[in-house]
This record gives structure tokens, C-alpha cells and sequence, in this order.
């Protein structure tokens, strides 16, 4: 009788820890700075949640398409804002 109520005790035990354990919970991916497209950098950050800041390394894209501009650092250390550094060539170097 005794070895019944150990098995149904482990057996709850067991049950109890599946019942409370933490469901994993994907992350989306962050972009890298200079792999993508600061457009397509800053679609990625507002996707994930984060309210999106953009600091002009250098240049600005007044006359220059911002896909010819490349992202340098992007700091997500205090959300839910993201700061994505962003360096673009002079006007008129494209």
C-alpha cells in the first residue's frame, strides 16, 4: 500500500511541475547594425515594440535615398526605446 501512495505522490509531483513549469517564448530577432537597411532596421524595431530614434552619425538624408545610408550602432538598452545610429554619405557622393 505504501509503494501505491509513493507512486501516485511522484506521479502528482511530476504532473504539478509540467502544470507550473514556464512556457519558452521566442524572442523575435533584433537586426545587427550594418546588415540590413536602416529602413528595413527600424520596420524590425517598431515590429518587436520598441519606439524607434534615429541618430544622424553623419549626414542626413535630405537628397539622398536612406538605402544608400548604413546603420552603425543600434543601442536597445532601454526599452521601450531603441536608438538606431545612422551614417550616411554627403550629398551629391552617391
Amino acid at each position: 500500500m505504501a509503494r501505491i501512495w509513493a507512486a501516485a505522490a511522484a506521479a502528482t509531483g511530476m504532473i504539478t511541475a509540467v502544470a507550473v513549469a514556464p512556457i519558452a517564448v521566442a524572442q523575435p530577432s533584433l537586426p545587427q547594425a550594418g546588415n540590413e537597411t536602416p529602413g528595413a532596421t527600424i520596420r524590425q524595431l517598431t515590429q518587436a515594440g520598441y519606439d524607434v530614434e534615429v541618430n544622424w552619425v553623419a549626414g542626413e538624408p535630405s537628397n539622398i535615398p536612406l538605402s544608400q545610408c548604413t546603420v552603425t550602432r543600434i543601442d536597445t538598452s532601454a526599452p521601450p526605446t531603441a536608438w538606431v545610429s545612422v551614417n550616411c554619405p554627403p550629398d551629391g557622393s552617391q
